[in-house]
């Protein structure tokens, strides 16, 4: 996992986006799905905590969520099935 933070102040959520690829450049590498996590308590920019899970099960299915740390009922995810 991996602990990421607003970029604005009393930001009331972020918008995750998972890619894969290896390009320097995001748009140069595939989306592979999205969301949103709401809910974040208003706050100086860089103090809210969130924490982003990624997971592969053995079927190569990737699950990813999102939670804020301070705040256990703000939490996320998505399920990335693989295309073939």
């Amino acid at each position: 996992s991996e602990i990421f933070t607003t970029y604005k102040d009393n930001q009331p959520g972020v918008l995750i986006q998972i890619f894969e690829g290896e390009r320097q450049l995001t748009r140069d590498n595939n989306l592979l799905g999205k969301f949103e996590l709401m809910g974040i308590a208003p706050a100086p920019r860089g103090v809210p905590q969130i924490e982003v899970s990624f997971n592969v099960d053995t079927n190569g299915v990737l699950s990813v969520e999102a939670k804020d740390t301070k705040n256990e009922s703000g939490k996320q995810r998505i399920t990335i099935e693989s295309r073939g």
